[in-house]
């Protein structure tokens, strides 16, 4: 094989890359993204990374709504936009739930030292 053929075996391997040429890789992009937003909304996003969650639901939107235009390469690439953004808004929450924790152990810690130094 040439460099050539090896750049465009990659090139057509990678995610979204080739384009979605059917209506099933669409589908099955949105779906990903809808279970995307899902997590998101049960890792606490809508408390703890609105903005996010509000860009991945308007992002999914999108994406059914070219869906129903039988726009399925956009449709795809907006769902994967889409898993993304909700996949972010995952994280972000996760990380500000894990940071409440820390502070609340933290100052747990902090209570119990100070009832020491002056009960002792």
């Amino acid at each position: 094989m040439n460099i050539k053929s090896l750049v465009l075996i990659a090139a057509l391997s990678l995610p979204g890359f080739a384009g979605a040429s059917s209506r099933h890789d669409a589908e099955l992009a949105l779906t990903q993204a809808q279970g995307a937003l899902d997590a998101a909304e049960r890792a606490g996003a809508a408390e703890y990374a609105m903005p996010d969650l509000t860009t991945a639901r308007g992002g999914m939107a999108n994406a059914a709504g070219l869906a129903e235009r039988r726009e399925w390469t956009d449709s795809m690439l907006a769902s994967e936009r889409t898993t993304a953004d909700a996949n972010l808004a995952e994280a972000r929450s996760r990380q500000a739930r894990a940071e409440a924790a820390t502070q609340e152990v933290e100052d747990a810690v902090r209570t119990l030292r100070a009832e020491l130094g002056t009960g002792g």
